[in-house]
């Protein structure tokens, strides 16, 4: 029986990398930095880019369908909780190189 789509996993990001940018086309996005820093890109209504720095126990609301993008910018790996509403572009993560998927409890 094939696994069960979740709309939520964690991403981990080594130093220097992060994610380009990119929109879920009609999900919502949220992002739950565990650890490590970096910076979170997420355009506003009009398409321009707006850059924080973001932390351990920083929350990243991507509205739907909105560009937005993410980098380490520290020395450590970074680890990120991202949940989408409604599910489906997690789906994309399985086809990254170096997707592992856990059994639940791990």
């Amino acid at each position: 029986m094939a696994q069960p789509a979740s709309p939520a996993g964690v991403v981990d990001l080594p130093p220097g990398k992060g994610h380009t940018r990119h929109n879920h086309p009609g999900a919502e996005e949220i992002i739950f930095v565990i650890s490590g820093n970096g910076e979170q890109m997420v355009e506003d209504e009009s398409g321009n880019p707006v850059v924080a720095k973001v932390g351990p126990g920083c929350t990243i609301y991507v509205p739907e369908s909105r560009f937005h993008s993410t980098l380490n910018t520290g020395g450590q790996p970074m680890q990120l909780f991202v949940v989408y509403s409604p599910a489906g572009p997690e789906l994309a993560l399985r086809e990254l190189p170096d997707f592992r998927l856990l059994p639940a409890g791990k």
